[in-house]
């Protein structure tokens, strides 16, 4: 096969008993494009076609739906009689099962860090309705690092589609206690169970529940507990064991009751996984300084995760000269922590704190590089989140927008405050 509509295909990634993936280049998006071919026969088969054709029609509909750096993007899709494919963000770096073997596990931050960007992906999911019920190690793609994306959302339950449930789907090591007894449906809930077990799984090398048969891993799920994590891999935080243990309770009730308080917790135990010191900040502690900074106040997800992409950041100890009265920069920063002073010449013109921005008419002023018109020195240690104006105006129109408006009510603001000091000085 040589083409795919428009799409130029350039090998086969892989198949399955419903269909093929091939690797394609997409010539209007300049990128490369993984597409999943249906086999005709398999959404036709007597047996399971309406099982194969629900999930694959689930996937279709989410095309251009679910925009989240932590979750596969679905380009574009056709579904026809004889011919449907699904046009998906290509990802070449496996998934997560290479990091649940005894000899190939991560280190407990980097699963820990993992876990928090899968918590905030499907958070973002369920604010719009959708619960995924195939969390599992391989469908959660592995980018880079600590980069992953969560794929196939063809078994979800969309709260606001009319499209009819299929039952019996997922993964069963992966299926919370309640979906086994058919006492419950799919909910957040039963996806925080899966998570936990995918948790378990990279922090210990193996399952919480391990059988002969399928029917042998049913009844454990349901009737008996798991080992700790620590059972089976020494030196593990008994904070981190006691979130996965949480994530995965049986009882719903004892389970995190969001994915919120599921990201918290993780969040806090990710700072005792480290020691403290000049050691760098991980992504799960930058997302979650920039949501409790005021300047990121109206920032949506999406938006969040790009600034974190297009930003470098930095801690500089006081008495540290950022930016200095006539030098050329193209830089402007935000301060996420600690106090820095604004000086022109021998005069203080401000305190500004945690929250604040400077340094932005290298980026309002659009041009290379302009001179700046004051000296910004820290008063305390100091944590800077610095932005190339180039590559803020490389981003998103959405990210661009939000950032004009904070600009602009910056200016406002010292505007008013100028005013304010002209009036009682006069």
């Amino acid at each position: 096969m040589d083409a795919i509509g428009k799409y130029q295909v350039v090998r086969e990634l892989g198949r399955g008993a419903t269909g093929k993936v091939y690797l394609a280049t997409d010539p209007f998006g300049n990128r490369q494009v993984a597409i999943k071919v249906a086999y005709p026969e398999a959404l036709k088969s007597t047996e399971d076609g309406a099982l194969y054709k629900s999930m694959f029609l689930n996937e279709a509909a989410l095309a251009g739906k679910l925009h989240h750096p932590h979750i596969v993007q679905i380009f574009d899709a056709v579904v026809e009689e004889e011919f449907s494919y699904i046009v998906m963000e290509f990802v070449e770096g496996g998934t997560l099962e290479k990091f649940c073997e005894a000899d190939s596990l991560l280190d407990p931050a980097e699963i820990a860090e993992i876990i928090f960007k899968c918590v905030r992906a499907l958070a973002f999911a369920s604010r719009l309705g959708l619960t995924h019920r195939d969390i599992k190690p391989g469908n959660i793609l592995h980018v880079d690092g600590t980069d992953i994306k969560i794929a196939d959302f063809g078994a979800s339950i969309n709260k606001v589609s009319d499209r009819t449930v299929i039952t019996n789907v997922g993964s069963p090591a992966y299926m919370a206690p309640e979906l086994i007894t058919g006492a419950a449906q799919a909910t957040a809930s039963t996806d925080i169970y899966a998570l936990g077990v995918v948790m378990y799984y990279l922090l210990s090398g193996r399952l919480p529940f391990a059988g002969a048969n399928t029917m042998s891993v049913i009844y454990q799920i349901v009737n008996t507990d798991p080992e700790p994590p620590g059972a089976h891999r020494q030196g593990l935080l008994p904070e981190l064991e006691a979130i996965t243990l949480k994530a995965m309770a049986k009882d719903p009730a004892v389970r995190y009751a969001t994915w919120e308080e599921f990201g918290q917790d993780l969040a806090e135990v990710w700072k005792k996984l480290h020691s403290a010191g000049a050691r760098e900040q991980s992504d799960t502690e930058r997302f979650n300084l920039c949501r409790a900074l005021s300047f990121f106040k109206e920032f949506p997800e999406n938006e969040l995760w790009e600034v974190l992409r297009i930003s470098k950041w930095a801690k500089f100890p006081p008495n540290t000269a950022l930016i200095k009265e006539g030098d050329h920069g193209d830089s402007f920063y935000v301060l996420a922590g600690g106090y820095v002073r604004v000086t022109r010449g021998k005069k203080t013109l401000s305190v500004l704190s945690a929250g604040d921005c400077f340094g932005e008419m290298a980026y309002l002023a659009h041009k290379d590089a302009p001179h700046r018109s004051a000296t910004v020195t820290t008063t305390s240690d100091c944590i800077i989140v610095k932005i190339r104006a180039e590559d803020l105006r490389a981003s998103s129109l959405s990210c661009r927008r939000l950032f004009d408006e904070r600009f602009l009510n910056t200016l406002v603001e010292r505007l008013e405050a100028a005013n304010e000091q002209l009036a009682v000085m006069s």
